[in-house]
């Protein structure tokens, strides 16, 4: 299996070139290059990061920006306090995941994938397999396997899913 270093946060806008301030939204992207070291001198495999503030940075000139990237995903920038800033509850996502394959809801389905792979990112819960839009999983020292649906989300649906799971976790 294939590692990926990405570096961290950057310090400015790739588009205005003005400092992140602190807590803010940002679009990240990466960006293929033949061979790349970033500012924190991770040595990249053919991946570049570009950070962009959304608030600043109109959406025409933002989706212009990220065209050709292999990846893109919205996250904040730390708080200007450390103390403040708000960590996930990883037992509450699974008891939500639980509750939420408990009474499954097609509605629902987004944020349960969403949900899903978060659990899986963090190493609460391992993906088995992925096929015909289903994917198979598991918890952690355990041997049954449970699935939920694998559903496509549109750009709109991703906005409303994070909104959603930031209300549940009180982000």
């Amino acid at each position: 299996m294939s590692t990926w270093k990405v570096a961290r946060l950057g310090r400015t806008c790739a588009l205005s070139g003005r400092p992140l301030p602190p807590d803010t939204a940002v679009l990240a992207a990466l960006f293929g290059e033949a061979e790349e070291v970033s500012e924190d001198k991770v040595r990249g495999v053919g991946l570049v990061r570009k950070d962009y503030l959304v608030d600043e940075v109109p959406e025409g000139d933002l989706a212009r920006a990220v065209e050709g990237a292999y990846c893109t995903w919205r996250t904040r920038t730390p708080p200007e306090n450390p103390s403040h800033q708000h960590r996930l509850d990883l037992g509450l996502a699974r008891e939500l995941l639980d509750r939420m394959r408990a009474s499954p809801d097609p509605e629902r389905a987004p944020v349960q994938l969403a949900l899903a792979l978060l659990l899986v990112r963090k190493r609460q819960l391992h993906l088995v397999s992925e096929q015909e839009g289903l994917l198979t999983l598991r918890w952690p020292k355990t041997d049954d396997t449970f699935t939920i649906p694998a559903v496509t989300v549109s750009d709109a649906e991703e906005a409303q899913i994070q909104l959603e799971l930031q209300r549940l976790f009180e982000f």
